[in-house]
């Protein structure tokens, strides 16, 4: 794996805090409101929205209060972590890793154009039409732009204004600022869409703008060498799940955290051989959270154990250990 890529994917999920989740449950929460009102039968939608709760996998954490407490509640109190496995939130964080900071929407595999434009497209075409009128999804909203304006630059069609905006979190009348021709911006527009060229003159300018480089990503961005070397001094035994990822020190680390066991009863750890401890001693199986190719983050479980050296894990050996 090109090692730009990989340090770049790194960047995203250390710095990954939009949390379109957050807009996808205010969506759910708004058309089960909506159906209150279409049905006029509050016991049977509140039945259906808890359904809905549980057949996404979300753990019930307000079992204990149940039936007192409402589905609205029930929604509103779901973590976000737990939020970003939402089918939609994970296609929306892929986008946001292709917009911000041009990694690969596709989770493993060859990545093209093509690809990118049909998840743009299936992503507007599920917000879109069921936003309820007065929602606000300002994260799913710039999120998008901003992949549209990516997206534009990468076909060479050119990107509008609006979209630019999202793509450098600008506000709306600093944008109209930069288009105008006293500004000196170099910003050229052809019927109505700022051409691509001058864009990425003018984004490369700034110095924080991140090119494109999901060309370079394959599915084996979590896949450990084929050339294993030899394990020399402080042995581990570090679980790897189906596709052969495994429970890494630093990939699996978020917040300064790693984050075990099945959905709804999570333990976090910030020592890793505690955390590898733990993941050992797990029944009927160790699970834990770790990024895929994409950068969403969601649950894996364990398909065995190989062991590492501390060494090529990147740890510091801990003293008088020869195992």
């Amino acid at each position: 794996m090109d090692p730009i890529y990989t340090k770049r994917f790194q960047e995203f999920g250390q710095a990954y805090e939009d949390f379109e989740a957050d807009d996808v449950a205010a969506l759910i929460i708004r058309t089960g409101e909506r159906l209150e009102a279409l049905c006029l039968n509050p016991e049977a939608v509140k039945k259906a929205m808890i359904c809905l709760h549980g057949a996404l996998g979300l753990s019930d954490r307000a079992s204990d209060r149940m039936p007192e407490v409402s589905w609205k509640t029930l929604w509103e109190e779901t973590t976000p972590i737990e939020l970003l496995d939402l089918p939609l939130s994970q296609k929306l964080t892929s986008l946001n890793a292709y917009a911000f900071f041009g990694l690969s929407p596709i989770d493993g595999g060859p990545c093209t154009l093509a690809d990118i434009k049909n998840l743009i497209e299936a992503v507007s075409t599920a917000v879109t039409p069921s936003k309820p009128e007065g929602t606000e999804t300002a994260e799913i909203d710039r999120t998008l732009l901003a992949a549209k304006a990516r997206f534009g630059l990468d076909e060479g069609t050119g990107l509008l204004p609006d979209e630019l905006a999202a793509l450098v979190r600008l506000g709306q009348k600093s944008m109209r600022n930069a288009l105008t021709p006293s500004s000196g911006s170099g910003l050229e527009v052809k019927d109505g869409r700022i051409t691509a060229a001058s864009a990425l003159t003018w984004l490369n300018a700034r110095g924080d703008f991140k090119s494109s480089i999901w060309h370079q990503s394959s599915a084996d961005v979590f896949s450990s060498s084929n050339n294993e070397p030899a394990l020399e001094g402080e042995l581990l035994w570090v679980p790897f799940a189906s596709d052969q990822t495994e429970f890494d020190p630093a990939k699996c680390q978020r917040n300064g955290k790693y984050t075990l066991g099945p959905k709804g009863s999570e333990t976090t750890f910030t020592d890793y051989r505690q955390a590898l401890d733990a993941l050992a001693r797990m029944k009927p199986t160790a699970y834990w959270r770790r990024p895929n190719s994409a950068g969403n983050w969601g649950i894996v479980t364990a398909a065995g154990f190989r062991p590492r050296s501390a060494q090529e894990l990147g740890l510091a050996a801990t003293q008088g250990a020869t195992r």
